[in-house]
């Protein structure tokens, strides 16, 4: 103890300086000068934050523990240390969170995308039994394909439309009918007593506002063209026509409003309308015995080909085109073998 008068020091409890005669005074410590110690929940949320990289869980405890470690060392003046470990302890859980999240999300979108195409299967099988049921009820006669086209003879409509006109006439530039409107002419179609339901028309993915995204084959009683309907086995009128219905396309998802049927080339290697990519890179179709598959396209310039167009169909000769990979060639080849079925050329 040393003498604030003199500055002597006086040995351990004494009240008077041995050298001066003052009266020695008692000086209580501060915080200065008590010795900082080390907080223990930081460095329980050290701990806990490091343990998070194999058992995530226990990070949350660790972030927890890391906040409130580091508000006490704020309010304690000095007399904790710590603050790194319980950085630490927040941080290192925090980025195996977002770690965990970057990982998950391509797994989340592949199931949200799955049960999508899930979906669209089971409405493809419904629009399936629904045209098979149509041609039982009709004396063996196939729907006319042709959406939103009645096919006439001396001014007088023979066959109506599997569904109404729910296309407008400047399609290819974008537009779109009302939804109202097109569920409508929905209605109106002949399918619709065996498929009382607009959401069937449509796959879950389909472009938004559209609400049929399902298009019928030109070979099924569609548009022949070039004297095909004259060709037996290729262009159906009847079901009974059909040599082999778990080959034959009947309804394909082009994923918007076209008009017509879906156009496929039988006699050339070219494409008519645009290879429609939908669930990924391919689409989902449906056949004449009632079964539905998911189609993957193997070509690249394929899938490229069908993700920049506008609009699935190609009215326009100038728009087709031919594909120059063999993986190409055999996705097309796959699709009009399905329409026609077999190759024209």
């Amino acid at each position: 103890m040393y003498c604030t008068n003199c500055g002597a020091e006086n040995p351990e409890g004494a009240r008077v300086c041995v050298s001066c005669g003052s009266a020695l005074q008692r000086v209580s410590m501060g915080p200065e000068d008590v010795m900082p110690r080390t907080c223990g929940l930081a460095i329980a949320a050290f701990v806990l934050g490091l343990l998070s990289i194999v058992f995530f869980p226990v990070g949350l405890i660790g972030i927890i523990l890391g906040i409130v470690s580091i508000v006490m060392i704020e309010k304690s003046g000095g007399r904790l240390t710590g603050r790194g470990f319980a950085v630490v302890g927040i941080i290192v859980p925090v980025l195996m969170f977002l770690l965990v999240i970057v990982l998950l999300l391509p797994a989340l979108s592949r199931a949200r995308e799955q049960g999508k195409r899930t979906v669209c299967l089971s409405n493809l099988r419904q629009m399936s039994l629904a045209w098979m049921m149509y041609a039982d009820e009709n004396d063996d006669k196939i729907v006319n394909a042709v959406a939103g086209i009645d096919r006439r003879e001396s001014g007088r409509a023979y066959e109506d439309p599997w569904t109404g006109q729910d296309w407008p006439s400047d399609y290819e530039t974008g537009g779109l009918l009302p939804e109202q409107t097109q569920e409508a002419a929905i209605e109106a179609g002949a399918l619709w007593q065996y498929c009382m339901t607009t959401q069937i028309y449509r796959c879950p993915a389909g472009l938004p506002g559209h609400m049929r995204t399902y298009s019928i084959v030109d070979s099924v009683n569609g548009i022949a063209g070039e004297g095909l309907d004259q060709t037996p086995g290729v262009y159906l009128r009847k079901r009974s026509q059909i040599s082999r219905p778990a080959t034959r396309v009947v309804f394909i998802d082009v994923g918007q409003v076209i008009p017509e049927t879906y156009s496929v080339y039988y006699d050339r290697q070219k494409w008519w309308d645009e290879p429609p990519v939908r669930h990924g890179d391919g689409t989902t179709l449906s056949f004449a015995d009632g079964h539905a598959e998911d189609w993957r396209w193997e070509a690249a310039e394929t899938t490229k080909r069908g993700k920049a167009a506008t609009s699935v169909h190609s009215p326009n000769a100038a728009d087709h085109w031919a594909p120059q990979t063999y993986e190409g060639k055999q996705d097309l080849q796959r699709i009009q073998s399905g329409c026609w079925g077999r190759i024209g050329y």
